[in-house]
Formats: C-alpha cells, structure tokens, sequence
C-alpha cells in the first residue's frame, strides 16, 4: 500500500492567528479594551476615543487614539490653480469626503478666490452620485453611518442661517431609490460647496466627515494661519505655494500632527511616516517606524563593559557610615561629570581627588571638630 499521506510542512511566515477580526459594535469594542490586551490602538470620533481611554484606565492599558479631522487645505496666490483644483476636490469628496484626513476647510487666497470656485463648482454640480457597483459611472457614494446625511444637511443649514452661501448641492434629496440621480435619498447627501463660513458656525467647528467643501478667503500668511489653527482638531493639513519655503514655513506653524506641501494625502500614503494627530485629533503615532517602537516595550539594561577590568562598587567616602566628606565627595563628583564648561569639570576632578586623600579627610574632620 501507499505510504500515508503527510501534511506539507508549515511555511516560513507570521505566527498563527496574528490578526484576528472581530465585529461588533459598542460591547464589542469595550471587551475588547478592557480584556487584558497590552494595547490599545483606537482609530474613531474623539467622542469614542474618550471613552476608550476611559475603559482602558482601569487597567492602564496603553493607548494610541487617532480621532477626528478637520484638515485645513491652503492655497496661495501663486499656486498652479488648474493642478490645485483637482487635488482639493478629491480631498474633499474622495470616500464621499468620509476620511479623517481629508480635507474639510479650503483657504484660499483671495487673488485666486474667484478662479478656484470658477473651476470647482461646475464640475461638483455636474458630480454623478449613485450606487458605485451598479452598472453607472458614479463620482461619489453614499454615506456610511445612518443619520450622517441629517447630520451634515444640520450643519449646512445652521451656516446658511448665518450667512453662509451654498453653490452646489446643499439640500438632501427626497425618495428612498438607491441613486440620487432618480431622486433617490436615504444616505446619499449630494457634493457640497459652501462660501462665506466664518467662526462661529457649527461647521467651522465640527468635523462634518461628509462631501462638503467650505471654502474660505484669506489675504496675508499671519491671517490664513491663525484660522487655520482656530480648531479644536489638528491632524492633517495641506499648503500649496509656488514657493517651497513659503509653503514649508506655513506648514511649520499649523498645529497638526502632519503637513503636505503642494500635495494631499501623500503622509498617509507613505506608511514610513508616524501617522497621528494633536488636540481634539488624539496624541501618540501608528505606522513608521514610531508606530512599530510603540508597540514594544523598552527595556534598560547596564552592566560593567570590562567586568574583568574595571567592577562597579561604593566609593570609600560614600560607604556607611556617612562620613565627613561623603557630602563634599558627592558635590564633586556631580561637577566633574556635569559641570557646563572645561573649568568646572577640572574643578570636580581636583575636588573630587582632595575628598580622596587621606590628608584631605582628616582636615575636613578636623574643622568639624
């Protein structure tokens, strides 16, 4: 007979079981955090992610919380528009704007206001919205969670009620067909552009994670950057300037944890980057190399580097029990290693040598006699 059959052996890779899926909504999730996992990393609303932290305390169980965005995306004067044009509506509507990093808050220069929305919104009016794996080209989907779009249509009608001006789509469909083009609605809620927003509104500060694009005018650099930084949130954001170094120095003083210059998206797409936030947005970092050390725990280790040379043990004068110099001693060493200049190490050294000396203790204990 045929000799029996014998499992391939295991090939080289990842332990067993190293990802698991597990689906589920708030219980879920709370076992999860609060089962004796070593850590926890948390990508959601800054409302979830506080009380994330809140169940991990318990057991001071690590986390990483990656919470929401309101990414400002800045343009310049002179900045190639046509090229910008196209960047900014894909920050805006890409996943139907349902991205923690896209861009919500659009600044623009006002030398360049009126050319952007000359550009931007006929193509956003002419946007196709529908079921994206149905047999019709669709630009954008549907929103995921239920009651975002009445979330989204809340905030754009509290702007309008304030000043603000919409110039595409603004107003949910009625029906319940799957594609807004025949007038459907459920969670579809059209692609968006709205002007005039200021302080103020809910949608200045609120993430509105939806296809919406507020887009604001400013005049000088001290000016775009104070409203950007007027936010709770500080995850990502974008500069576009002809010049790198006005882009950069820009860039440089926005309060969020990432900054592309005359790019979008591009410190998510490359995953060597420590990706996180500041403020309302979280704290620590996942992927790069930050990410990858922050799931380890450092450890620190001495030992004697010559033990057959030099061993580690109590100087004379530190030995039990105190002594006359054991004070003197203990100033001189701590000069001799940090003194701020040459001077005060030597300084150390040559006391540090007197509190060795024999003639040097009985003095000391001499005048404390």
């Amino acid at each position: 007979p045929p000799p029996p059959s014998c499992p391939p052996p295991p090939a080289a890779g990842p332990p067993a079981n190293l990802v698991q899926f597990v689906t589920g909504y708030g219980e879920a999730g709370n076992a999860l955090v609060t089962g004796g996992v070593d850590k926890v990393i948390f990508v959601g609303s800054t409302q979830v992610g506080k009380l994330v932290m809140k169940a991990a305390a318990d057991r001071l169980t690590p986390v990483v919380l990656e919470l929401g965005g309101k990414d400002p995306f800045i343009v310049a004067e002179d900045a190639d528009i046509e090229a910008v044009a196209q960047t900014a509506l894909k920050a805006a509507f890409l996943n139907c704007g349902q991205n923690c990093a896209g861009g919500e808050r659009f600044f623009i220069h006002e030398k360049v206001y009126d050319q952007f929305l000359g550009i931007v919104v006929p193509l956003v009016r002419k946007f196709r919205q529908g079921n994206p794996l149905g047999s019709d080209l669709v630009d954008c989907g549907a929103l995921c969670m239920p009651g975002l779009a009445e979330k989204v249509q809340g905030l754009i009608d509290d702007a309008v009620a304030q000043g603000a001006t919409v110039l595409a789509g603004g107003k949910m469909p009625s029906g319940s067909t799957s594609n807004i083009s025949n007038g459907g609605g459920g969670q579809f809620y059209p692609p968006t552009i709205v002007t005039g927003v200021r302080p103020g509104m809910k949608i200045w500060e609120e993430e509105v994670f939806g296809p919406v694009m507020s887009v604001i005018k400013w005049s000088s650099d001290d000016q775009v950057i104070a409203l950007a930084n007027d936010c709770a949130f500080g995850l990502g954001s974008s500069v576009f300037c002809k010049s790198q170094d006005r882009a950069r120095h820009i860039a440089s003083r926005l309060e969020a944890g990432m900054s592309a210059v005359n790019d979008f998206g591009t410190t998510y797409m490359c995953q060597s980057l420590p990706f996180g936030g500041v403020k309302d947005s979280g704290f620590d970092r996942f992927a790069g190399i930050e990410g990858l050390r922050g799931l380890c725990v450092p450890k620190s280790v001495c030992e004697d580097r010559w033990p057959w040379l030099i061993k580690s043990s109590i100087p004379p004068p530190m030995q039990y029990p105190v002594q006359s110099n054991t004070a003197p001693f203990g100033m001189a060493l701590v000069t001799m290693f940090y003194g701020p200049n040459i001077l005060y190490k030597a300084k150390g050294l040559f006391a540090l040598l007197r509190n060795l000396s024999p003639r040097g203790v009985e003095k000391r204990a001499a005048k404390r006699e």
